[in-house]
């Protein structure tokens, strides 16, 4: 098992992430071990319950601990404000006080819903989270952000509320439908092009591996690309928890990416979208000279080579992708800020030091169209 200490200075906040397989009855014992509350409140979607509550369940009681069970529907539309009432008040109504924590089992829906209700209830509880998606361990379950969606927008309103610890099994990954496993490699995808071309290289290395799912050394290569990952999200979040510079690199490719994901009403899931975005935002990148064009087409051919389509979908128009930008948390002064990158991990910065490059609306225009055309 690996683990990446994650110290974070703002505040100061320090907690674990650990990786491996059979790591719920690990959980269990460390909570056993380190009483982290008198009752834990465990929160998970309707599939996930299915698979793992159970198991959870027999985990946490087989130490002697209190725990119940609070489900709600899987999937990105239950990430709202209303949702997150019903899972407080149904665990008002079983007698959860102050002396209780949250364990998020799930992806990261549940990881950002179960979150922002720790994060609020009885003004701030403990979560522990546990991921079982791609997407969770990538990105969701470290770094403490939490948020529900609103019609305005993605993860617009939300709130910082650090784990106390963080538990990747492998075991779960093969459960996952290949559509969700692929797409939420994404994140962890974008980690290597900001951050660490020696990722990129392992990705490529390992490829067969990762995308068939088997072997013997398939947990093995799983548990160490995760610790690779889980390192480059905790270098940059330990020194900008609150977003304020740095952490903005993490949103490369997401400004395109949340517009297509809200256009088509959540029919394509996240880390699809991000993919979208990437390609878009190394195109951008190379449009605006900041980058050659064979470093954009490398980073389109890695997100290809893990079975995710660049193009923009049809049927959703320039104008209705320029709307949706304008709604994202990035648009300062009325233009929308953009992470680009001249080269693996090589960011660009403003003259202040500042990430976010700022682009002219009708220079998008004229860059979307150009996409689409560079795409086919």
């Amino acid at each position: 098992m690996k683990a990446v200490h994650v110290d974070v200075r703002v505040n100061p906040i320090q907690y674990e992430v650990y990786m491996g397989t059979d790591l719920l009855d690990r959980m269990a014992q460390d909570l056993q071990e380190k009483p982290l509350a008198k009752r834990y409140a465990v929160l998970s979607d309707d599939r996930v319950s299915g698979l793992y509550g159970k198991k959870m369940m027999e985990s946490l009681e087989k130490r002697g601990l209190k725990a119940q069970l609070f489900t709600f529907p899987q999937g990105e539309a239950s990430k709202n404000r209303k949702e997150k009432e019903h899972l407080e008040d149904a665990m008002l109504a079983a007698g959860f006080g102050r002396d209780s924590a949250v364990i998020a089992l799930g992806g990261g829906v549940v990881g950002d819903l179960a979150g922002f209700v720790a994060a609020t209830y009885m003004r701030g509880i403990p979560v522990l989270q546990v991921p079982t998606t791609t997407l969770a361990m990538a990105d969701s379950a470290i770094g403490s952000k939490t948020a529900v969606d609103v019609p305005y927008g993605k993860n617009l309103i939300g709130a910082f509320h650090s784990p106390v610890e963080v538990y990747m099994d492998m075991g779960f990954l093969p459960s996952l439908d290949e559509r969700n496993y692929f797409a939420g490699l994404v994140e962890l995808i974008k980690h290597s092009f900001i951050r660490m071309p020696a990722l990129q290289d392992f990705l490529s290395e390992h490829r067969d591996t990762v995308c068939l799912r088997q072997g013997e050394d398939y947990f093995a290569v799983m548990e160490t690309l995760f610790y690779q990952n889980s390192a480059v999200k905790n270098e940059i979040v330990s020194r900008d928890q609150q977003e304020s510079n740095l952490r903005k690199v993490l949103n490369y490719g997401h400004t395109l990416g949340h517009s297509v994901e809200m256009a088509s009403h959540f029919e394509r899931i996240h880390g699809e979208c991000v993919a979208i975005g990437i390609a878009f935002a190394a195109y951008l990148s190379w449009q605006l000279g900041y980058c050659e064009e064979e470093w954009a087409q490398k980073q389109v051919q890695l997100l290809q080579e893990y079975h995710q389509d660049t193009r923009i979908p049809e049927g959703l128009t320039t104008e209705q992708l320029i709307q949706g930008m304008k709604t994202d948390k990035k648009v300062r002064d009325g233009k929308t800020e953009w992470i680009l990158l001249a080269g693996p991990g090589k960011l660009v910065q403003r003259p202040d030091g500042a990430y976010g490059i700022p682009v002219e609306e009708d220079i998008l225009r004229e860059c979307l169209e150009g996409f689409r055309k560079w795409q086919k």
